[in-house]
């Protein structure tokens, strides 16, 4: 069984380094590479995720406060240039502290100790996982925690995103494509300005949907990708 791993690193030449040793450890499967760790975090808590190789120094907030938001099962190897930090950094699910530059025989020593512990540690199963249903989302100098069973629907605005849920609406800097790849299996996207949470749903007519009251258009590409979801529901 592979490890799931992804790599949160602002640096290019650093990420492209940690990628290069990736791909030379058979027992490591890279799923992403994030320079976000606000996207990361998201990814994470909606996917299954085993290890993720985290930097410190971040945009939005430090791959210490990131590790301290991390579902308690992932595994984390810290790579950094600030030796400062290693003490503390074992406050979290940490199994090792690399030092920049890194070479690949200590990169390659530390994703060994992740393969020991495997067994205890590797979600076997495969499954989404949904043991958190927290997101987090960076809303101008703000970084708002959401949950995925509130949010009614997304809308999207050129390069903006509005989250609604029944009591609020946050503006966010993505693309629409940025979160259909992350959204739970219960939404749905149905048109290129919306994504919608199936739960919430009010009604369906005239090829609109129905959610606060709120009419929907169902886009012609997304038709009967939508109609195919909702037949595993019909009774």
């Amino acid at each position: 069984m592979k490890i799931k791993c992804l790599i949160v690193e602002d640096e290019p030449k650093a990420m492209k380094l940690l990628q290069e040793y990736v791909e030379q450890v058979d027992f490591l499967d890279l799923l992403f590479s994030f320079s976000d760790p606000v996207d990361a975090l998201n990814y994470s808590n909606n996917n299954s995720v085993d290890l993720i190789f985290l930097d410190i120094n971040l945009p939005a907030f430090s791959g210490l406060e990131l590790a301290a938001l991390l579902k308690a099962e992932v595994k984390i190897i810290f790579t950094t240039a600030y030796s400062q930090y290693a003490a503390q950094s074992y406050e979290h699910n940490t199994t090792d502290y690399l030092l920049k530059p890194i070479t690949f025989a200590r990169f390659l020593k530390a994703v060994q100790k992740v393969k020991n512990e495997q067994p205890k540690n590797i979600n076997l199963d495969g499954k989404e996982n949904d043991l958190s249903n927290t997101f987090f989302v960076k809303s101008g100098k703000k970084i708002i925690p959401l949950q995925w069973s509130n949010l009614y629907l997304l809308e999207g605005m050129k390069e903006y995103v509005l989250l609604i849920t029944a009591t609020s609406k946050t503006i966010v800097y993505k693309r629409m494509k940025d979160f259909e790849a992350i959204i739970p299996s219960d939404f749905t996207r149905i048109h290129n300005s919306f994504i919608i949470n199936n739960s919430f749903i009010q009604r369906i007519e005239d090829n609109h949907v129905y959610i606060l009251d709120k009419a929907i258009p169902i886009g012609k590409k997304y038709k009967e990708s939508f109609y195919e979801k909702l037949n595993d529901k019909f009774i």
